[in-house]
């Protein structure tokens, strides 16, 4: 288990380094640049060529990425292209507790929701409530998350005149007027979550129900609830933490969506500000960040099959 770990912690920055490299040459071959952006939303701005020269721009990209390369190896994620020209360092220190708060919320939700209508699914086959259930999540898998989002916007305004959108409020200063605001997007995101995580449940555990061991373990007299969540469920719990995992990859690309939406400070919408205003110094250390959170999330998904199933050996 060592050395998968240690192995798998080595392969990290070598994923990273792939991906920043193809990241960069698309926001290169991107029409318009950060000095284009800047100049744009200047009402008397100086000559475009001078922005370029003064925003390092005006350099092959090769230079412009292993400048950048060599300035992060050194600890130094650079600064924004955007005026005021503030540390990127600082810009995502500021937004990433928005984006985790989000996410772990969403998780929650997702688990409290998604868990138990997948047992009682795979419990009550082909029931009405079975039915109902399978429907619910189907429509939750197939409906996309701004749409939903749209809706909780609109309809709350038009019947009853209340606007889900608020000021944002971080959690240190009103930890309740906070979660007033992140339940939505959390909510948003966990709906799609949640659907697709009961239905892996559903359908592993009724490959479990008929087994073997199943039978001898009803045969032995044990309560269903014993061999429903002992027997059944933990056994089934190898596809759902693949699932689950794979969801949280999902959830941080969801926040691009969702912290839009409601104008949330996050991880998500700073990403897209920075997308529209080609500050690639922005872009890359977002997306890098989520795509190492995620690697070390499937890292932990892979540990924690061993000691759900100890005859997984790595």
């Amino acid at each position: 288990m060592r050395n998968y770990i240690i192995r798998r912690l080595v392969a990290m920055p070598l994923m990273l380094l792939v991906m920043s490299f193809v990241l960069f040459l698309l926001l290169w071959i991107k029409p318009g640049d950060a000095a284009f952006a800047v100049v744009a939303g200047i009402e008397e701005a100086r000559n475009l060529d001078v922005w370029r020269e003064e925003l390092g721009l005006d350099r092959p990209w090769y230079v412009q990425y292993f400048d950048w390369l060599g300035n992060v190896f050194q600890g130094d994620l650079g600064d924004s292209l955007r005026p005021p020209r503030n540390p990127v360092a600082d810009k995502v220190q500021e937004r990433i507790g928005n984006t985790i708060e989000i996410g772990l919320l969403t998780i929650a939700i997702s688990a409290i929701i998604g868990l138990p209508i997948g047992i009682i699914s795979a419990i009550r086959r082909n029931t009405l409530s079975d039915y109902t259930l399978r429907t619910a999540t189907i429509v939750g898998i197939s409906v996309p998350n701004f749409w939903t989002g749209t809706l909780i916007i609109i309809f709350p305004v038009i019947w009853w005149g209340w606007n889900p959108i608020q000021p944002y409020t971080s959690f240190t200063e009103d930890p309740l007027t906070n979660l007033s605001i992140v339940i939505f997007p959390a909510a948003i995101l966990a709906y799609g979550s949640a659907a697709y995580t009961a239905r892996i449940v559903r359908s592993s555990m009724l490959e479990v129900f008929f087994s073997d061991y199943v039978r001898t373990a009803r045969a032995k007299g044990l309560r269903e609830r014993v061999v429903v969540m002992r027997h059944v469920f933990r056994t089934s719990l190898i596809p759902v933490l693949t699932v689950i995992g794979l969801q949280l990859g999902a959830i941080l690309g969801g926040a691009v969506v969702a912290e839009s939406i409601f104008a949330i400070p996050g991880m998500g919408l700073l990403m897209l500000e920075s997308v529209q205003t080609e500050d690639y110094p922005v872009v890359l250390t977002v997306v890098l960040l989520f795509a190492l959170m995620f690697m070390i999330i499937t890292l932990a998904v892979d540990v924690l099959y061993t000691t759900v199933d100890p005859r997984i050996r790595y």
